[in-house]
């Protein structure tokens, strides 16, 4: 964790009232996505569009930052809820917009279609059939889709999968020319390309170009039936370290090795479109949580916080632990031989009336007291959205910018 961050957290739970009377939050560094973003933009080729998938950080400050960037082409959604809180976060051109993600109702296809977003990322049948009746009724000539297709390849090596398994994601490759036939005979519809996220938090950039090998084969010889493609749609995929390593995705090799597997299959005019999240704010984001009680049980010590899976759900619903660091704050002991931990291995946990209830479990820590800071570092991504925070009724987390 940089130096600057650690004191700004100290600065806030010493100085801030409001911190200090509810002393859990979450902080986003600007600085670092503004980084990741610029990242991506040194490397990536001239036919790379970046979208930025706001379901791993919707908070309204980081989108605003975010949508700044000229780099940035626009925002994926999943939701129309999504879509509402992107506009006031200050989107203007709704044709910026990429909407994805299994079980659209048709009130959110409806406003998709209304809106005349850039693609609908189509998953089924009978999603097409349903814009279709829509753009009818609407009197809509024509809905851009990119069709999203589970094809028959498991990357191994992520974090998450969607693909090449049975899930719900896609069109199956065994259907896909069935499918196909179907969707491009509805009048309303222009199938523009494919959508074909696969996985999620990949960290080794070889897995995802044998992945666009892949990809790509399938693609060419689709062609052969449907006639050109000009979009195909990735999704995200590129993660990021969990752990203290410094591991870090390898974008510049990446897309030197794109680049060569384009031109391979001389795809080099096809777009190509990343839709990525947890690349750019992942490791931006910070949980942040005063430690209430040290308690020594049955040979063990448990470091209780103010905040537990309640506002940070992801490391035990992933089984996967977030880098843990500890502010030491100098509080005064309570009372004379008060309980502390002294290079030990111990469970961090919240305030919940549950045993599941860790941020963090068998954590060697070096030392902490009552009153110490635990901090959470890799939090920016998929960590405030997705917890269960009105769950005991526990105050919220404040949300904080390093502007």
């Amino acid at each position: 964790m940089n130096e600057k961050v650690q004191r700004y957290i100290r600065e806030l739970f010493s100085n801030d009232p409001e911190v200090m009377a509810n002393p859990t939050c979450y902080i986003y560094d600007l600085a670092e996505i503004s980084e990741r973003i610029r990242e991506i933009q040194r490397y990536k080729l001239a036919n790379v569009s970046l979208y930025y998938a706001m379901k791993a950080n919707p908070n309204l400050t980081v989108l605003e930052h975010v949508l700044a960037h000229d780099e940035i082409a626009g925002i994926e959604i999943a939701s129309i809820g999504e879509l509402e809180k992107v506009r006031k976060a200050g989107l203007k051109e709704d044709s910026r917009v990429l909407f994805t993600g299994p079980g659209k109702t048709p009130k959110e296809l409806e406003e998709a279609v209304r809106s005349k977003i850039r693609f609908i990322n189509v998953e089924s049948v009978v999603e097409a059939i349903r814009i279709n009746e829509i753009a009818k009724r609407l009197n809509i000539a024509k809905v851009n889709i990119l069709l999203r297709v589970n094809i028959n390849y498991y990357l191994d090596g992520a974090s998450e999968y969607m693909a090449g398994m049975s899930t719900k994601m896609g069109i199956d490759q065994s259907r896909f020319y069935d499918d196909y036939k179907i969707i491009s005979e509805l009048e309303h519809i222009n199938i523009c390309g494919f959508h074909v996220f696969a996985a999620d938090g990949v960290l080794d950039y070889e897995i995802l170009i044998r992945y666009a090998d892949e990809v790509f084969k399938f693609v060419q010889e689709a062609e052969k039936v449907v006639g050109n493609v000009d979009v195909i749609d990735f999704g995200g995929g590129f993660g990021i370290d969990y752990t203290k390593a410094g591991r870090h995705f390898d974008t510049k090799t990446y897309f030197e090795e794109l680049g060569k597997t384009l031109k391979k299959y001389s795809f080099e005019g096809k777009e190509i479109i990343l839709e990525l999240g947890k690349f750019i704010v992942g490791s931006a984001g910070y949980y942040v949580t005063q430690i209430v009680d040290i308690k020594d049980c049955k040979g063990m010590k448990h470091i209780v916080t103010a905040g537990g899976v309640n506002h940070m759900r992801l490391p035990i619903a992933t089984d996967r632990k977030h880098p843990v660091y500890i502010i030491e704050m100098g509080v005064p002991n309570l009372y004379e031989g008060q309980i502390e931990v002294s290079n030990e291995t111990v469970d961090i946990e919240g305030p919940l009336c549950m045993t599941e209830d860790k941020i963090s479990w068998n954590e060697p820590i070096e030392h902490a007291r009552i009153g110490d800071i635990v901090v959470l570092t890799q939090s920016g991504a998929y960590c405030f959205s997705a917890s269960t925070l009105w769950f005991l009724s526990h105050e919220m987390p404040l949300e904080i910018v390093i502007k």
